[in-house]
C-alpha cells in the first residue's frame, strides 16, 4: 500500500540495531499512558565521533547502557537507515528479529512476536503500540509514515504495560526524531531510485537563536512511482507523492529547567497499490504485472493529513526531575479503491478515519546511584475516531451502501516503578500501572440505493474497563560485561466496538485482550566491548486475543475473541568489530506461534465439512509468523588517497514459510525466501559529503505477505485471489551534505 504516516511528539530514547551506532549517545526517554510521553532532557551536541560511542537507552525512563537494560530490543540508528536506502519502517524489518509488518488494502498490521492486530477493523487499537517522540500512536495508519530527520528507533519486544502504558500487550515501536542542537548544523539529502522514477528530498537546519533558544527545522518531499505495471491504466503503481514539514524549539530559561515545542504537518497522496490478480494457473505474480480499473470518473487513491504537536517542561526539583507533557494529535484518511482488481470493478470502496487526541503526563523521576530508585507518574488523555466504510457493488446483488462509526473514549493511568540495588551484582525491579479506560459508540448502516448489502440499523453501547499491569524483574552481574535477566511481565489492550464490519448486536462489542510473558535473557560485551551477544528466551501467553475472520456464511469479516495463544522462541543478536572499520552484525529468531484454544475459528475455503459453530482450530499456526528469521550485515569503512573514504556494506535476510490469510490455506502460504541488499560509498573523512549506490532485494524475489479470495467474477475475468506484492528489486543513488 502507500505510505500513510502520522508523527506525535515529545522526546525519547536511544537504541542501535546491527551495526553499531556512529552518533553521540543522547538522554531521552519513552513513557507514559495509553497515550504515552517522553522524557525531554537536554541532549550532548552532535558530535562526529571516531570511534563508536556506548548505544544509551531509555527505554525504562533512566539513561542506561542498552547492553544493562533487561528487555529484548533492537536499535537503529540515523545512519543505519541513510545506508540501507530504506524509506519506511516495514523496509527495515526486514532485519529485526520476530518483528513483521503486513501492508493491507486498509493500513499496515504489525506483528512482533507473531502477535500483533489486524486491519480487519477501524477501530482496533494496536496490540503493538507506536510511540514517536514518546507520544502514543494507536491506528494501524499511523504506522505508514516514511522516515523523515529520524534519531534511532526502538523495537521493544514482549509487554511493555507497566511502564509504556495499556495497548503494548505485544511490545512498542519507540520513533525518535531530531532534537534542537546546540551549534549550527545543517544536512541534506536527495535519492532517487532507478527502478521506481521520483525523486526524495529531505533536509533540516538547526541551531541556536540565542543563549537560551534553540531551533530545528526540517523538510521532506518525495514524488515517487511504484513498482508493479497496472497494464489497463498503463501507469506503474502505487505512486506516492508526500510531504512533510516539522518545527522544534528548545528553551532553556534558567539552569535545571528546559521546555521543549514540536509542531508538524504531514500531506501523503498514494495512487494505485500493489495488489496482483492471480487467477488459476496464471504466472502474473512472478511477472508482477496486474490488470485492474475502478469505476468510470472514480480514483484509485488515498490522502492522508495530519497536524501533530507537544509542549514538554522539566524542572529540577533539588535531585529529582519534574516533567510534564502534553500532546495534541489530529489526522483525517480517505481512501478508494477496488476490492477485487477487475475490469471492471466490482465492489468499489470508499474508506475515511478521522481522529484527534489531547493528552497530559506528569512524572517524577529519583536520582539514580542510590540504593532506592523510582519513578511515579499520572497520565490522561482524551480522543474521538470517526470512521466510515461506504461501497458501490454488483456482485450478484446490485447497490450502494455506508455504514457509519462514531467512537469517544478517555484514559486515565497511575504508574509507578522502583528498583532495589542490592550491591553491584543483583538488582529487583517493580512497576505498576493502573489503568481506568471508558469509551462510547454509535454504528449506524445505511443502504443508499439498490438491495442492501447488510441489514440497515443503528447501534450504541458504552464500555468501562480497567487494568492493572504488573513487571518483575531481576537482574544478576556476575561479572562487569555480562548481565543475566528474568522477567515477568503483564499487558494488556483494550476492549472496543466493531466500526465497519456489519456489525450486529452480537458482534459490536468484544473484549480486552491480556498477555503474560516469562522471559529470561543474556547480554553480554567481550574483547573490550568491541564484541555483544544479547540473547532471550520468551514464553508469551494471551488470552481473549482480539481477531478479525471471514465467515463465509455470513458472506462478511466477523471481528471477536480467540480463546488463547501462546508464543514461545528464542532471539539472538551479536556485533563484532575486529578491526578499525570492520562492522559485523547478525540476528536469529525462532518463533512457535499457536492458538491453544480457538472456538468458532476460520475455516479453510470453500468451507467444505467445516461447521463453524463446533470448530476450533487449537494448535494451528498464527498467521503471518514464520518459524524463523535471521540475518547478516557486514560494513568495511577505510579511507582512500586525500580526504576520501570508501564504504563498502551488504546484508542478507532470511525469513522462513507462512500463511498471509487467518484461513491459512494453501493458497496464501508464502515460502521461505532470503533477500540480498548491497551498498557502495564514498564520501569525505570527516563526512560533509557523501554519495552512494544502493540496492535493495537485489536477487529480485517476488514476494507476498497479505493476501485474500475475491469470490466474484466480472464478465472477463473468474474467481481468484489477490496477492500485496512485496517491493522488488530496488537500486538507487542518493548523496548526503552536512554543513
Amino acid at each position: 500500500m502507500g505510505r500513510y504516516g502520522i508523527a506525535l511528539y515529545s522526546s525519547a530514547a536511544c537504541f542501535g540495531m546491527m551495526l553499531p551506532l556512529q552518533a553521540a549517545a543522547q538522554e531521552v526517554g519513552v513513557s507514559g499512558g495509553e497515550a504515552s510521553a517522553a522524557q525531554p532532557t537536554p541532549t550532548t551536541d552532535d558530535a562526529a565521533s571516531p570511534q563508536p560511542k556506548e548505544i544509551v537507552v531509555t527505554a525504562q525512563l533512566r539513561s542506561q547502557r542498552v547492553q544493562d537494560v533487561p528487555i529484548s530490543m533492537t536499535v537503529i540508528g540515523a545512519d543505519q537507515i541513510k545506508q540501507s536506502g530504506a524509506q519506511r519502517l516495514e523496509e527495515m524489518a526486514r532485519y529485526i528479529p520476530n518483528l513483521n509488518i503486513q501492508p493491507t488494502p486498509v493500513a499496515n498490521q504489525v506483528f512482533i512476536r507473531g502477535i500483533g492486530s489486524g486491519a480487519q477493523n477501524f477501530a482496533f487499537e494496536q496490540a503493538v503500540s507506536l510511540y514517536v517522540d514518546g507520544i502514543y500512536a494507536g491506528r494501524n495508519r499511523q504506522f505508514m509514515a516514511p522516515f523523515f530527520d529520524i534519531e534511532r528507533i526502538e523495537v521493544l519486544r514482549g509487554p511493555q504495560g507497566a511502564l509504556l502504558g495499556k495497548n503494548t500487550s505485544a511490545g512498542a515501536i519507540s520513533i525518535v526524531t531530531g532534537q534542537p542542537t546546540a551549534t549550527f548544523q545543517g544536512r541534506a539529502d536527495i535519492a532517487t531510485e532507478f527502478s521506481r522514477p521520483g525523486i526524495d528530498l529531505s533536509g533540516y537546519v538547526s541551531g541556536p537563536l540565542s543563549d537560551t533558544l534553540r531551533a530545528r527545522l526540517a523538510v521532506k518531499v518525495t514524488d515517487e512511482d511504484g513498482y508493479v505495471y497496472n497494464r489497463f491504466a498503463d501507469a506503474d503503481q502505487p505512486h506516492n507523492k508526500n510531504f512533510m514539514i516539522r518545527g522544534s524549539l528548545k528553551f532553556l530559561p534558567v539552569e535545571g529547567v528546559d521546555m521543549n515545542l514540536k509542531l508538524e504537518y504531514d500531506d501523503f497522496r498514494v495512487k494505485g497499490n500493489p495488489v496482483i490478480s492471480i487467477f488459476p494457473g496464471s504466472d502474473d505474480f512472478e511477472k508482477a504485472e496486474k490488470n485492474a480499473e475502478t469505476p468510470p470518473g472514480k480514483p484509485q487513491q488515498s490522502h492522508t493529513e495530519a497536524w501533530n504537536g507537544a509542549f514538554s517542561a522539566n524542572a529540577m526539583l533539588g535531585d529529582h526531575t519534574l516533567t510534564a507533557i502534553t500532546g495534541f494529535s489530529r489526522f483525517k484518511a480517505d481512501q478508494f479503491g477496488g476490492a477485487g482488481a477487475d475490469v471492471p470493478e466490482l465492489y468499489y470502496s470508499s474508506q475515511g478515519e478521522r481522529f484527534r487526541q489531547i493528552s497530559q503526563e506528569i512524572r517524577l523521576t529519583s536520582p539514580t546511584g542510590n540504593t532506592l530508585e523510582y519513578i511515579a507518574g499520572a497520565y490522561v488523555d482524551t480522543a474521538r475516531y470517526k470512521t466510515y466504510f461506504g461501497a458501490d457493488y454488483d456482485i450478484g446483488i446490485t447497490g450502494s451502501a455506508i455504514q457509519l462509526f462514531d467512537q469517544k473514549s478517555s484514559n486515565i493511568s497511575l504508574f509507578g516503578q522502583a528498583v532495589l540495588n542490592l550491591g553491584e551484582m543483583v538488582k529487583l525491579q517493580g512497576s505498576l500501572r493502573y489503568t481506568r479506560a471508558r469509551k462510547s459508540a454509535d454504528y449506524e448502516a445505511i443502504a443508499l440505493s439498490g438491495i442492501p448489502l447488510y441489514a440497515p440499523g443503528s447501534l450504541s453501547a458504552k464500555r468501562r474497563e480497567s487494568n492493572l499491569d504488573p513487571s518483575i524483574t531481576v537482574q544478576v552481574r556476575p561479572v562487569t560485561d555480562v548481565m543475566l535477566y528474568a522477567t515477568f511481565a503483564k499487558g494488556s489492550k483494550g476492549g472496543g466496538f466493531t466500526s465497519n464490519s456489519r456489525a450486529t448486536a452480537e458482534t459490536f462489542q468484544f473484549a480486552g485482550e491480556e498477555s503474560t510473558n516469562y522471559e529470561v535473557g543474556l547480554k553480554a560485551s567481550f574483547l573490550d566491548r568491541k564484541a555483544t551477544i544479547d540473547l532471550a528466551l520468551f514464553d508469551t501467553r494471551f488470552k481473549d486475543l482480539q481477531v478479525g475472520n471471514y465467515n463465509p456464511e455470513l458472506a462478511a469479516v466477523v471481528i471477536g475473541n480467540a480463546g488463547r495463544a501462546r508464543t514461545k522462541g528464542v532471539e539472538f543478536t551479536g556485533t563484532l568489530r575486529p578491526v578499525e572499520g570492520l562492522d559485523l552484525s547478525a540476528s536469529l529468531a525462532y518463533l512457535d506461534a499457536i492458538y491453544t484454544d480457538f472456538p468458532g475459528g476460520p475455516c479453510q475455503y470453500p468451507n467444505v465439512g467445516c461447521d463453524l459453530a463446533t470448530n476450533n482450530i487449537a494448535g494451528t499456526t498464527i498467521p503471518g509468523a514464520s518459524k524463523w528469521k535471521g540475518g547478516f550485515n557486514a560494513r568495511y569503512e577505510f579511507p582512500l588517497s586525500g580526504d576520501l573514504k570508501l564504504a563498502l556494506s551488504s546484508g542478507v535476510m532470511y525469513r522462513s514459510a507462512y500463511y498471509a490469510e487467518p484461513e491459512n490455506t494453501p493458497e496464501s502460504r508464502q515460502s521461505g525466501y532470503a533477500k540480498v541488499d548491497a551498498r557502495i560509498e564514498l564520501g569525505s573523512l570527516d563526512d560533509r559529503w557523501t554519495i552512494a549506490l544502493f540496492g535493495r532485494n537485489l536477487t529480485d524475489k517476488h514476494t507476498f505477505n497479505f493476501s485474500y479470495f475475491w469470490p466474484f467474477a466480472a464478465p472477463t475475468s473468474m474467481p481468484h485471489r489477490l496477492k500485496f506484492l512485496e517491493e522488488t528489486r530496488v537500486i538507487g543513488i542518493s548523496a548526503t551534505a552536512k554543513f
